[in-house]
């Protein structure tokens, strides 16, 4: 098994309204693709960050005085427009505009703070709650959940996703949980539950890099549960410059909310914005939360005035749970439901591999693909339906099963999708993945200044850079054909056993990038022999179809 990342996670501090938002789910799709770029590394969390914006205004207080009230009905329902919400989740728009959602209506009031239950979208694919929390007296820019989830009778907690937004008109938390179980039968008993409200005001630490400097940074924190932020500046030919952050916390638990980020001001006061999306919360070998950003170089050099790192800081905390009970009622939804058993291959799978069925809901189209490898990467980056002339833009969907693959469609609103509805899954951007026993790179006269050479792989040159930096042995590699996806680690062999470097990069498949960089720690000798783990090469123009028409008996 390859030591490398596990479970990363993607996560984005936003502190300026016209400061570019990533596309969480598209990032997620793409780590989920990219396990065999690197085999350790998947997706987890509970928390769903598209959409959301946390703005850096004011301060949010709660009382310490507990008040509880059962779980009640709410007799006069608000009806809310949950349209801001659900951008990304238009199949539960379409549910709602047919009315299909299971009125919960049930409320529960502590500390002065009211979480209630609006309604629930309970089909065969997944289970949807729409929420508000109405934190009373006290309003904020952001909350953050310890714990959210659904218990069954036996106990354990059905974890998901959640996001939410601030109403201002109603001064109230609008929000979505969701997760991929449903109920076996049509009924199902749970409570619905939430801990640790966590209420979090926007903070901001001084820095003073220097993206020109070519050893690491150090900055000492030393507040709000965080340690030390480590800052390496690397830059290319391309005039960019990649700012790689490490951040160490003084207390564990603060990782789970802070969400760290480097926010460069100009001399007006502006957020400088990033040359292309970063990556953020990759765990590190101890914990440290670490982030790559990108800028252009000259847009550094004439217009940066000064430097912080940007985080949540935690206000106070409701540390009362909140229970909720309810019944799930899929009856409804199951009218619009049905599931067409496919078993058919498509080009670019592996032997063995099938597309399974697609499950049909009134808000999703669910697509399985069974295979015979253990976590079987897909070999396309990009999946769409066509659904009678209609374009569903999809992604893969990390359920954690071993030998099948998920992929997931919203229905968008106003469509009808039932069993004899044409459909056909496209796939395109085709990525061709290598592995085996490759030539060894062998780097010579090691030191702090940057050595280059040249090897070819799979047909493709590659240009290789390396050299010591503060004691560590950094290793560089990509190509100028774009066809060629990257190698996605490289490592030495010591004392018979495979040593694998640290990806101070990651890399995703299918984004134009296929830089690589690996740092050994501590590399003393002036030579070492480092090999290619794996290495990919991409297809762009490649698309295959699917029609998803059940064969008839």
């Amino acid at each position: 098994m390859v030591k490398s990342t596990e479970n990363l996670l993607s996560h984005h501090l936003k502190n300026d309204k016209d400061m570019p938002y990533p596309d969480f789910d598209a990032m997620w799709n793409q780590i989920s693709q990219d396990q065999e770029r690197c085999p350790a590394l998947h997706v987890s969390g509970t928390r769903e960050y598209a959409g959301r914006r946390i703005q850096f205004k004011k301060t949010v207080l709660i009382g310490t005085a507990a008040v509880v009230l059962l779980a009640t009905p709410v007799y006069a329902a608000v009806h809310y427009n949950w349209d801001d919400l659900l951008d990304g989740r238009s199949g539960i728009q379409h549910a709602l505009q047919m009315e299909l959602g299971q009125q919960l209506n049930q409320s529960m009031t502590l500390d002065g703070v009211t979480l209630t239950l609006d309604t629930a979208f309970t089909d065969d694919n997944r289970t949807v709650i729409l929420y508000t929390l109405d934190p009373g007296k006290y309003t904020g820019d952001n909350i953050e959940f310890s714990s959210i989830g659904l218990q069954g009778e036996d106990g354990k907690l059905i974890e998901g996703r959640y996001n939410h937004v601030f109403d201002s008109d109603e001064s109230k938390f609008k929000g979505y949980f969701e997760t991929e179980w449903t109920p076996q039968g049509k009924l199902a008993d749970v409570h619905f539950t939430v801990s640790g409200i966590q209420m979090l005001v926007p903070a901001e630490a001084p820095l003073t890099i220097d993206p020109l400097q070519k050893k690491v940074q150090n900055f000492n924190i030393d507040k709000d549960g965080l340690g030390t932020l480590e800052v390496s500046a690397f830059n290319d030919k391309q005039n960019q410059v990649m700012l790689s952050t490490s951040l160490t916390f003084e207390q564990p638990e603060v990782r789970d909310y802070a969400f760290p980020q480097v926010i460069i001001y100009d001399h007006d006061g502006n957020v400088i914005k990033g040359s292309t999306g970063g990556v953020f919360g990759t765990p590190g070998d101890h914990g440290e939360y670490t982030a790559e950003q990108y800028y252009s170089l000259e847009t550094l050099k004439q217009s940066a005035a000064s430097y912080v790192l940007a985080y949540n800081r935690q206000e106070s905390q409701v540390k009362q749970a909140f229970n909720i009970d309810i019944q799930l009622d899929k009856t409804e939804m199951l009218s619009g439901t049905s599931t067409r058993a496919l078993n058919l291959p498509m080009e670019g799978l592996p032997e063995g591999a099938l597309i399974k069925e697609a499950i049909i809901t009134p808000t999703q189209i669910r697509v399985i693909i069974s295979h015979q490898e253990k976590y079987m990467p897909l070999s396309y980056v990009n999946y769409t339906l066509d659904v009678e002339g209609a374009t569903l833009h999809g992604g893969l969907m990390n359920g954690g099963l071993e030998y099948e693959t998920e992929l997931r469609f919203e229905v968008t609103p106003g469509m009808e999708v039932n069993q004899d509805t044409p459909i056909t899954l496209i796939a395109s951007h085709k990525i061709n993945r290598f592995h085996g026993e490759f030539e060894p790179v062998t780097l010579t006269q090691i030191s702090e200044k940057p050595q280059q050479l040249d090897t070819v792989l799979g047909g493709y040159v590659v240009h290789w850079t390396y050299y010591r930096k503060d004691g560590d042995l950094y290793v560089e590699r990509y190509s100028d054909n774009p066809r060629f996806g990257g190698v996605n680690q490289t490592y030495m062999i010591e004392n018979g056993k495979r040593s694998y470097g640290n990806m101070s990069k990651i890399q995703f498949s299918g984004d134009g990038d296929n830089k690589g960089i690996d740092q050994y720690k501590q590399y003393t000798a002036d030579t070492a022999t480092v090999y290619p783990w794996a290495y990919s090469t991409e297809e762009p123009e490649s698309e295959v179809s699917v029609q998803l028409q059940e064969k008839t008996k």
